[in-house]
């Protein structure tokens, strides 16, 4: 006698066999994996603006498919604020690609975020931000720009829970890290300046200066082609300039020249402070403008010139932030420079005269078309 069979009568079925009594088993299989046409909507071949074929870019930033671009800006901002790089999942990629109308309509059309990636890849924003001014040519002489560091760490809090011991506790931890980076940029810039100098102050060459001259007109010429490279180059050979004058000056009569040579660079110190205040300000003008036209209901490109102005203010306020910043850690650098026990006098001195030379040398950079 065969083995007994429990039948199914449906015509399309799978057999299965009962592990403990061997008896075969029928039963129809279901109508998911049948391969009727009829079994499985198609999925759609492209998408549109009002009905994408993928969301989940947009459910990523959290808002409609139908967000408009301020929509999606102000949703980024307040994600950006939440999401630490470091940790979590960070939204550029998808902004980057939502913000642009071109790349939002091509994702809307046919899905897929790896195939809408921006010519180059995304950009990180902290990345952006330290190519932004000087890039990685000028490491070396300024170090690693802090203020969009800072300007981080501070949104980061103000989303936070500021109240209560651990917010206090907070803020001094974080300024104790600020200023153990900020010494340790200073030493490591204290040893690049002296080992550049030592170009010129090692040389016995009766014409030394016109050579150390030469080779820092090459390097000053390479490095204006960086982004916001002359304006930095001016203000380390402001910076450079005045220190060696001070430093020569106080071996002249009465140390007047030297006396001269700090005033002005309190004046300067003071006119910059100044300076970068009224940018911050105008840029916060800007922005209540730009919330008040937000609640008027500003056409489209009304509204697109003053987020422009906005982030064109943005960039001065940050560059003249930028600017305090380096020109304040390069006289400090240049005072340890010109002030080391371990060196002589005569050492110093040629340290001052190289100072003096590139300082010159920076200061009078000039671009192409000029």
């Amino acid at each position: 006698m065969g083995i007994p069979v429990i039948s199914s009568r449906k015509p399309e079925f799978d057999h299965k066999q009962c592990s403990h009594c061997r008896t075969q088993l029928e039963f129809p299989i279901p109508k998911s994996k049948q391969t009727s046409v009829h079994s499985k909507k198609p999925r759609r071949q492209f998408g549109t603006e009002q009905e994408p074929l993928e969301t989940e870019l947009y459910d990523i930033l959290g808002v409609s498919p139908t967000a408009s671009s301020s929509e999606i800006k102000k949703q980024y901002y307040k994600l950006a604020l939440q999401f630490h790089p470091d940790k979590n999942k960070s939204p550029d990629a998808e902004y980057q690609i939502l913000s642009n109308p071109d790349l939002r309509k091509k994702y809307n059309e046919f899905g897929g975020k790896n195939d809408v990636e921006p010519e180059g890849g995304f950009v990180n924003p902290e990345d952006f931000f330290r190519q932004q001014f000087g890039g990685d040519r000028f490491v070396d002489i300024i170090g690693e720009i802090s203020i969009g560091r800072d300007m981080k760490e501070v949104l980061q809090n103000a989303a936070e829970d500021t109240n209560g011991d651990g917010a206090e506790m907070r803020r001094e931890t974080n300024e104790e890290e600020r200023d153990k980076i900020r010494q340790q940029r200073v030493d490591k810039l204290v040893s690049n300046l002296i080992h550049k100098l030592s170009m010129y102050v090692d040389s016995n060459d009766a014409k030394g200066a016109e050579q150390f001259k030469n080779v820092i007109e090459i390097e000053a010429d390479d490095l204006k082609a960086e982004s916001y490279g002359i304006e930095l180059l001016h203000a380390i050979g402001f910076t450079y300039s005045l220190k060696a004058k001070q430093y020569i000056g106080g071996d002249q009569i009465f140390g007047l020249p030297r006396f001269g040579h700090i005033l002005r660079e309190k004046g300067h110190v003071f006119s910059e402070t100044i300076s970068t205040l009224r940018s911050a300000i105008d840029l916060q003008n800007s922005f209540k403008e730009l919330q008040k036209a937000e609640l008027e209901g500003l056409n489209d490109v009304e509204k697109s010139k003053l987020e422009e102005a906005t982030a064109n203010k943005g960039l001065t306020a940050l560059w003249k932030g930028s600017k305090l910043e380096v020109e304040g850690v390069l006289r400090e650098v240049c005072d340890r420079v010109l002030s080391d026990s371990k060196e002589s006098k005569e050492v110093l001195i040629k340290r001052a005269e190289g100072l003096k030379i590139i300082g010159a040398v920076y200061e009078n950079v000039k671009s192409d078309s000029e």
